[in-house]
């Protein structure tokens, strides 16, 4: 019989501090593996595993088994570091393996290669590590299949808040906890009516984090998570969201081995249990969340200001003009803008109240709001066109707003301002006479007017001549003439500017939400594709991102295209419309579409 060993290996004894080294606890040749400890990385942060391994070799006739465990991991200082033993209780005595030092520089090292089958970097901005979910795939003589499953396998609906104001954000999560292996597919979603609908994460990306839940590790895989904005006061129920699943199970065979532990211990003995093998089968399941019902509280009537209008939040206010100052009668525009967290997207504009001699004509929103916050929270500037009448002095009085904080239960007013602008007299020109010089008197001689009448005739027939020969050049020229005409023709109509969401407008007219969402995204892929000109082989986010500041767009206009595109995505495939969400949509994506033809 081969010697039981149980050691400990690095990948590396020298490495720089932004490089990996992969760590393995091998156990060779064992018949029995009881309880193991691994020991703590203080020094390091954990990139990949528990991975497991196994493998055997035959030197000089000898065969020599080993099953183990790895760790990959990245150095949080320089200096020799040390990685204390593993322990674990194999064939029924406690066995160590020896500690390992490594040596971390401050450059990278040549030695420092990376272990076999070591390939992907991390995410730098993913989490460095998680631990090891408690899969309970098998099915052992005398377990209740369906039981099982319903351990094992369920949606649950996280709420931030069951009980909140009109107009207050609440969070909604849809998560899948699972410690079986699945095939699933979303085949309803929740309509959420009674809510404008926000979703902080892309529906099409696997969410996947692990979650303790009773005691146990689940694989948590987020299906959606959306901001919900109240609209009227009562209790609304989130219906619930519906899975199909083809469940992949494992029944053991009669006499199979001892339930495993959970975490590292419970990895091995998976790894060591020979009786563990046994059929797969699969078990098809159609599963639910349960309803949630959330109490939305109305606004309170004590203390609410005349000019509110349904803001809720912490918000500020400012106001500015494209220019302070003007000529009668030209246009000048007001911005006001609102910035903060809450329902920003429903709020409408302020109330301006114009002094004698002005009067506003036109009013636009443009909205900056990352929905991946919760709160919603950014910007909303209101642009109000305008002119003046007579010219003079004015001041455009400060713009009030009013907002209910459903933190502090209290409503509370801001404004911006007030705003000088002064107004120009447009002076108009006047018609100058052109005073004509009085004529001399010819002294000149009767003859020398006809000499001149015969200086014109002739050079009227040199001209007549020039014109013949050159007749022949110009008919050569004709029907070169012709096709650069019919070239700028063409050129003349490619130029001409088409609404990019007409189709779209007549689908938000027709009622025919479904095609419209599908109509806006796209015009919007469209314009980024004509914006970038790149194919639609190379849209991808990195290099709309990328592309779109280089020419100069802020983060803020980056994330408003990205939220529109989600959004008409996310519509796609969950048919719950709403006729505000629809209007707000068609605004946004105006502002995009501009904003991508300029």
């Amino acid at each position: 019989m081969a010697q039981v060993k149980f050691s400990a290996q690095a990948s590396a004894q020298q490495i720089g501090k932004s490089d990996y080294v992969e760590i393995q606890f091998v156990i060779e040749n064992a018949k029995d593996v009881g309880s193991v400890q691994p020991p703590d990385f203080p020094d390091f942060n954990v990139v990949q595993g528990p991975n497991q391994s196994s493998g055997m070799s035959i030197v000089n006739g000898n065969m020599s088994q080993y099953k183990g465990i790895s760790y990959v991991l990245q150095p949080r200082k320089t200096g020799v570091l040390t990685i204390k033993p593993a322990t674990a209780t194999i064939d029924g005595q406690i066995m160590h393996t020896n500690p390992l030092q490594v040596t971390v520089q401050a450059q990278s090292s040549q030695n420092s290669s990376k272990a076999p089958g070591f390939n992907p970097l991390p995410d730098p901005s993913w989490p460095t590590a998680q631990p090891p979910v408690d899969m309970d795939e098998v099915v052992r003589p005398g377990e209740n299949v369906a039981e099982k499953i319903r351990k094992n396998f369920f949606i649950k609906v996280e709420v931030s808040k069951t009980d909140c104001y009109l107009g207050e954000p609440i969070v909604a999560t849809y998560k899948l906890y699972a410690r079986l292996r699945s095939d699933s597919r979303v085949t309803k979603h929740p309509s959420l009516n009674g809510f404008s609908v926000y979703d902080m994460v892309d529906p099409s990306e696997d969410r996947v984090g692990v979650e303790k839940y009773n005691g146990k590790n689940y694989s948590v895989h987020i299906i959606r998570k959306t901001q919900l904005i109240p609209l009227q006061p009562g209790d609304i129920t989130l219906d619930p969201m519906e899975l199909d699943n083809d469940i992949y199970l494992v029944k053991a065979t009669a006499g199979a081995g001892k339930t495993p532990e959970s975490g590292f211990s419970g990895l091995l003995d998976r790894l060591f249990d020979s009786e563990g093998a046994g059929t797969p089968f699969t078990q098809h399941l159609v599963i639910e969340s349960k309803p949630v019902t959330i109490h939305v509280k109305p606004l309170p009537e004590e203390g609410k200001p005349a000019d509110f209008n349904g803001a809720v939040g912490k918000y500020s206010l400012s106001a500015s003009l494209d220019s302070k100052e003007v000529d009668t009668g030209d246009a000048a525009i007001l911005a006001v803008t609102i910035k903060g967290t809450g329902n920003l997207p429903v709020i409408n504009s302020p109330v301006v109240n114009w002094p004698a001699g002005m009067e506003s004509y036109d009013m636009n929103s443009k909205e900056n709001i990352d929905k991946a916050n919760a709160p919603l929270g950014g910007s909303k500037t209101f642009n109000y066109s305008f002119i003046a009448s007579k010219p003079g002095h004015y001041v455009l009085p400060a713009v009030k707003m009013s907002y209910f904080d459903p933190s502090a239960r209290v409503y509370k007013s801001i404004e911006a301002g007030p705003v000088p602008i002064e107004v120009n007299h447009l002076a108009k020109k006047k018609n100058t006479p052109v005073v004509q010089p009085a004529p001399e008197h010819s002294r000149n001689p009767e003859w020398f007017r006809y000499l001149g009448w015969i200086a014109a005739f002739a050079a009227i027939a040199i001209l007549t001549v020039f014109i013949f020969k050159e007749s022949k050049k110009d008919a050569a020229l004709k029907a070169e003439k012709a096709k650069e005409a019919a070239a700028l023709e063409k050129i003349a109509a490619a130029s001409i500017k088409t609404d990019p969401l007409e189709e779209s407008r007549a689908f938000r007219v027709s009622g025919d939400y479904g095609k419209f969402y599908g109509s806006v995204n796209r015009a919007i892929w469209k314009g980024v594709s004509d914006k970038l000109q790149l194919p639609a082989s190379e849209l991808n986010k990195l290099n709309i991102a990328s592309g779109l500041r280089a020419r100069g767009w802020t983060d803020d206009e980056i994330i408003q295209l990205k939220n529109i595109l989600n959004e008409c995505e996310l519509k796609l495939y969950t048919p719950a419309y709403n006729t505000l969400d629809v209007e707000r949509l068609l605004g946004e994506a105006e502002s995009v579409t501009h904003r991508l033809t300029v």
